[in-house]
């Protein structure tokens, strides 16, 4: 079976785990680099780490060929192995904060008022959530070196000199001694068996150096050897006539480079490779990838070689073990111990060691894409470290057994990696001496993307919620990332669990200070819930939720009336307060008017949330956009598009009823409702319109209900009405008479108990002939909210069609 390449694997993972190259330079290359707005060779370099085309075939630890067609190296300029204090969760916020700050918070792609949008779910989560992505590769970029592993220890040392030099062999000896290639010898796995590579550049501005370069590079070659290379840069001398298109792509080079390993530290406005031109960018791209052939894959093998033969007998099974074991206990030289005391507290091998030449042996062939091999040698590996109490070793083995089973494009079943990373993870919070939460972290982020890859979404929400309860907002990411995993299944998205999850979110979103996350989250959870309300209604032939709402939806609707009352309560004040918080008035508004009207709500949490209603119109009365005093007392037309229109209370439409010349016999207008006695006549009668005569009194009984388990009180109720005079009329008065064409009268407090219903009366004369309509009631609910309740009677139901059924 041919062998996976990278193009096939996820490139973050093959990223994470590639060779590292120290770079050290001289003064004078320092230079050469700033004028193209780079601090050091190293970040000259950068980008031409990333897919360098190798094309090669190489052998795997077994012997057998395999063709290597690209390898990614990254660039450092220094090495230390320091004691690293576990993340505090106030770091982490800071670190999820920033990843947000530039993304964009509202949008919603893959929900929609009618559910989820199938064309939306093939695209991956990370776009959906793209501060995720953010965080995710800045949290990769500031691991740093341990003990335990070979990642991120260097394989090899670059050292570059100029020709401009007057001692270019002798710059590069000195570079030899520097203090980061000592730490690289006797700190990192690969001790005096690093590989040096040497690079002499030519500054295109010294063109005086330019007959001599050939020579004095030869010098290089014959006092160090093949493991050497000529660059030539910083050829665009004159810049005046530079191709502006052309230098726009240069420095798209670095600024792309940039965005990726620095995503937290965007440079908009940087100039980058002002000095290069075309081919200056050939010639670098060509020395990585000379270093890479010729010298950094032949010197990883060539180490996997004797690695390989070193630690045959450890490898070989149970005879090596007992041979091992034999020696261990019956021998007679005492040997030394190969265990050490690292800086964080934790036991790891000598670098000397078998245990630790074969983690070494594996992090190499993992490097160079032999994972099969890797895997093996891992295992061996870890059966030691777990001997020798080395939790750390231990757990980064396992790690890498689990990585090694999900790059290999075998599909394995969940139990034969799952366990993998389960241990790992425990292992790095629990057994370690002290918590080693960044690479718990690490180990999570990896498992996740991997099983993105593979498509194992059914596995991700547990793998994310591994996350330590203490990281704060990575808890909230992570609860996000479960909540899109569940959108991701291969049958049908699991909208309820996926709510579950951005509800869990949004807590720890709010919990964390990113209100907008939170509110965001918020909203995808009605979004979601209102649509499988409407699809499991759709499914038993009930009748569909067309309501609309908040959202552009029939979420509030759908939700007041099913079980999910109290999520649909806790949802519309969480998202309320927070548009308080964000000043947000008219959404606030919205928010809490949504809260009105359930009868299932604990009367408590009526009366706060009525409470609440009441006190934010108060405080931001002169920010909405609601009628006026003198528009309320005057009952001008158009109140109903100045007035919030609340579910609070109901009255139909269809039981509104008209007497024509009422005797009220001196009630003051408010009458209880009986269900005996005679009932009035009806306010619509087929098409037939109520006629009256001029300066007659017609009254309106309006039945209103109270769907609360709390009291309130509507004060100064009153229609909203519409008049049009008669042509006849009109001729007759002409524009001289000012005189209102009808009176309404006011009902000055109507009180409702909790769960009440009442009849309320309101009296209308006409003063001269015209048709009157009457389009709704204007109240104000506890003598401060201005409401309006339309009257509009509801049309006949469709029934032709399934869809209107």
């Amino acid at each position: 079976m041919p062998r996976p390449t990278l193009a096939q694997k996820r490139d973050f993972v093959a990223k994470a785990f590639c060779p590292r190259a120290l770079v050290l330079s001289t003064p004078a290359i320092a230079d050469a680099c700033a004028v193209n707005n780079c601090s050091t060779f190293a970040d000259l370099l950068a980008p031409f780490g990333q897919d360098v085309s190798t094309q090669i075939t190489i052998q795997d630890g077994q012997g057998a060929p395999y063709f290597l067609d690209k390898l990614n190296i990254k660039f450092t300029t220094d090495f230390k192995i320091e004691k690293r204090s576990t993340h505090s969760r106030t770091e982490i916020d800071d670190l999820v904060h920033t990843s947000v700050l530039d993304s964009d918070q509202t949008n919603v792609p893959f929900l929609t008022e009618h559910g989820v949008d199938p064309s939306a779910l093939s695209s991956d989560t990370s776009v959906w959530a793209p501060w995720y992505t953010l965080f995710r590769q800045q949290w990769m970029t500031t691991m740093q070196p341990s003990e335990h592993e070979s990642f991120m220890h260097p394989v090899a040392c670059v050292l570059v000199a100029s020709g401009s030099e007057d001692d270019p062999v002798g710059a590069l000896r000195t570079l030899q001694a520097h203090a980061a290639v000592n730490r690289v010898q006797t700190q990192g796995f690969s001790g005096a068996n690093v590989l040096f590579y040497y690079v002499l550049v030519h500054d295109g501005r010294d063109p005086g150096v330019l007959q001599t370069i050939d020579h004095t590079f030869d010098q290089v070659r014959r006092a160090f050897g093949q493991n050497s290379s000529l660059l030539k840069i910083n050829s665009n001398t004159d810049l005046i006539d530079a191709d502006t298109s052309e230098q726009s792509k240069i420095s798209s080079i670095w600024a792309n480079t940039l965005s990726t390993t620095q995503p937290l530290d965007p440079h908009p406005d940087s100039v980058f490779g002002s000095m290069l031109n075309m081919r200056d960018v050939t010639a670098l791209r060509d020395t990585v990838k000379q270093m890479m052939v010729r010298g950094i894959v032949p010197h990883m093998q060539y180490m996997i070689r004797v690695l390989s033969d070193q630690t045959a007998n450890q490898r070989r099974g149970i005879t090596g073990r007992l041979f091992s074991a034999g020696r261990r206990y019956f021998g007679t030289a005492a040997k030394a111990s190969n265990t050490l005391t690292g800086i964080d507290g934790d036991t790891y091998f000598r670098y000397d060691s078998a245990e630790a030449q074969m983690r070494k042996l594996a992090d190499y062939s993992f490097m160079l894409k032999d994972f099969r091999f890797a895997q093996s040698v891992y295992q061996v590996a870890r059966r030691d470290f777990q001997s020798e109490k080395a939790w750390k070793c231990y757990a980064g083995a396992q790690e890498m057994v689990g990585v090694c089973k999900l790059m290999l494009e075998v599909h394995a079943t969940r139990a034969e990696f799952d366990s993998n990373f389960e241990d790992a993870v425990t292992m790095y919070l629990h057994k370690t001496h002290a918590p080693c939460q960044h690479l718990a972290i690490r180990c999570i982020i990896i498992y996740y993307e991997l099983l993105k890859h593979h498509k194992l979404y059914s596995f991700a929400p547990t793998t994310l919620l591994r996350v330590p309860n203490s990281s704060g907002a990575l808890r909230a990411m992570a609860c996000e990332q479960a909540a899109y995993a569940f959108l991701k299944f291969p049958n049908r998205p699991e909208l309820r669990k996926f709510s579950f999850y951005a509800m869990l979110a949004a807590q720890e979103y709010q919990r964390a200070g990113i209100a907008s996350l939170a509110h965001r989250c918020l909203r995808m959870v009605r979004l979601s819930l209102g649509a499988t309300l409407a699809t499991d209604e759709s499914e038993s032939s009930e009748k569909p939720v067309n309501d609309k709402s908040l959202d552009g939806s029939g979420t509030s609707r759908a939700l007041a009336s099913s079980n999910w009352s109290s999520i649909d309560s806790y949802i519309n004040h969480e998202l309320g307060t927070q548009c308080m918080a964000a000043q947000d008035y008219d959404h606030a508004l919205q928010y809490f008017m949504a809260l009105m009207g359930s009868d299932q709500i604990p009367p408590k949490l009526q009366s706060k949330y009525l409470q609440e209603l009441l006190q934010l119109y108060l405080e931001s009365s002169d920010k909405l956009d609601l009628e006026s005093e003198k528009e309320l007392a005057a009952g001008l037309d158009g109140a109903q598009n100045k007035r919030v229109e609340l579910s609070v209370p109901t009255i139909d439409a269809r039981m509104t009823r008209v007497i024509m010349s009422p005797d009220l016999e001196g009630e003051d207008g408010v009458l209880e409702w009986r269900n005996g006695g005679p009932a009035p006549s009806a306010l619509v009668n087929g098409s037939a319109d109520h006629r009256c005569s001029v300066g007659e009194s017609v009254a309106v009984l309006l039945v209103v209900k109270n769907p609360l388990t709390i009291g309130i009180t509507l004060n100064g109720f009153t229609l909203d009405c519409h008049f049009d005079a008669a042509l006849d009329a009109k001729a007759t008065n002409g524009d001289e008479s000012e005189s209102p064409a009808f009176a309404i009268t006011t009902v000055d407090t109507v009180v409702l108990e909790g769960g009440q219903t009442s009849m309320v009366t309101v009296t209308i004369t006409t003063h001269c002939a015209g048709r009157l309509t009457i389009r709704g009631a204007t109240y104000l609910l506890c003598d401060i909210l201005p409401t309006y309740k339309t009257l509009k009677m509801p049309g006949k139901r469709l029934n032709d069609t399934m869809e209107q059924r």
